[in-house]
């Protein structure tokens, strides 16, 4: 059996998220980071409105999304930007001897954005960075440095808030690639091997990146 990204399902949800940032005025701290932020952005003309915009689409998903659902720690616009972020999901770690699977509540994502982004195709794997959990059991997270590969390559121009909602839907595996003969999607084949072996406990969560309750106990959680 081979499962794929269910991106019918998700993609209308984020675009409808995206489409609403842009008009949200930043507020208290959110405001604060992004004042901030900008004292020292640096690069070209084009490149310094690029990262103004997206900073602020990135602290307004932050200042919409629930209570602990996005934190951004850190927010560097010098050069490419770059955030340290908290986000509210549940992350698969490896299974223990007995087959169960550990969840964390939480990961502890890098971000970082090249100006690259907006002229070229770069590969899934160039954005993100998984910093905590360690051991993470997705197809999609190689092992080592636990980069989260989104796809084989993103579009010219990606959204900085989109990469966020797709991470959030790959960790809670909303959207998800178990095909261990695809090595454009897939990082790890021993747990895409696993995964096709346990897609019953696909999803790891139901709830939509914007839904307030989130129990996090989709079928795959185990106490």
């Amino acid at each position: 059996m081979v499962l794929t990204a269910n991106s019918k399902r998700t993609k209308p949800a984020n675009d409808a998220v995206l489409r609403r940032l842009p008009s949200v005025s930043l507020a208290g701290p959110h405001l604060r980071q992004f004042e901030m932020a900008m004292t020292t952005m640096c690069g070209d003309p084009i490149w310094r409105g690029r990262k103004q915009a997206e900073a602020h689409d990135l602290l307004a998903l932050s200042q919409v999304a629930p209570d602990g659902r996005l934190a951004v720690m850190s927010l560097d616009l010098c050069e490419s930007l770059r955030a340290l972020m908290i986000l509210r999901v549940p992350v698969p770690c490896r299974p223990d001897t007995a087959n169960r699977l550990p969840l964390r509540d939480i990961a502890m994502l890098g971000l970082t954005y090249p100006r690259e982004a907006i002229t070229h195709h770069l590969p899934g794997y160039a954005f993100v960075q998984i910093l905590e959990p360690r051991s993470v059991w997705l197809p999609a997270v190689d092992e080592a440095r636990q980069a989260l590969c989104l796809g084989p390559d993103m579009p010219v121009g990606i959204r900085v808030a989109e990469l966020v909602l797709m991470s959030y839907g790959a960790l809670s595996m909303q959207t998800t690639q178990l095909d261990e003969r695809d090595t454009a999607g897939v990082f790890n084949p021993e747990s895409a091997l696993w995964w096709q072996q346990n897609a019953d406990r696909i999803p790891l969560s139901r709830t939509p990146f914007l839904r307030q309750d989130d129990s996090m106990l989709g079928p795959g959680r185990q106490r």
